[in-house]
């Protein structure tokens, strides 16, 4: 898929300029997690809507609204002195190893025995 303006950044140096970009506008310390939780859930809402959508569109706007998740979670994560990778490392060493099985397309944990 073509993204227009995509200028090939990594990651990290991605996740720092949304940064920049966050404390330009004062949405670091002027801002608040449940306000920022808020503006998340409004984006879930746009993932969902554009999943609904028919293809050509769809791609686009399921990718926009993506990033959109992910500039929230940067701005969350910068306010409560993390970062993405810090944060996906975490939850990947949860999920590496666990067992379970898929229900209805979710994949359900196994119950630990206790």
């Amino acid at each position: 898929m073509t993204i227009p303006g995509y200028m090939g950044m990594d990651l990290p140096i991605l996740e720092q300029a949304v940064i920049t970009w966050h404390k330009q506008r004062n949405l670091i310390d002027g801002s608040t997690d449940q306000a920022q939780l808020a503006k998340l859930t409004e984006e879930v809402g746009e993932l969902a809507r554009a999943m609904r959508k028919e293809e050509p569109f769809a791609n686009y706007q399921t990718a926009d609204a993506i990033g959109d998740i992910l500039v929230v979670l940067i701005n969350i994560a910068e306010r409560n002195n993390l970062d993405l990778r810090t944060c996906l490392h975490r939850a990947y060493n949860e999920i590496k190893d666990r067992k379970g099985k898929l229900v209805f397309g979710i994949f359900e944990k196994e119950e630990a025995d206790g």
